[in-house]
């Protein structure tokens, strides 16, 4: 079996906060499956933001484990 965890988060206030509070989600129930592996996918519903600055991906270090977001 493969365990994976996937997060879905809406942008809220700024970007770094809700990249630091989908981690930390991610993080825990990453912990609690088990899972080795955990993406946190987050929402930019700003009208204003080109669709360039709302696709990136980038791997973050959360407690010991790698999470891309």
């Amino acid at each position: 079996m493969q365990r994976v965890v996937i997060e879905l988060k809406v942008l809220y206030k700024s970007l770094e906060q809700t990249v630091a509070d989908g981690l930390e989600q991610t993080w825990a129930y990453m912990d609690a499956t088990g899972a080795p592996e955990g993406h946190l996918v987050i929402f930019d519903r700003t009208p204003a933001n080109p669709w360039a600055e709302k696709i990136w991906r980038r791997v973050e270090p959360h407690r010991g484990m790698e999470i891309a977001v």
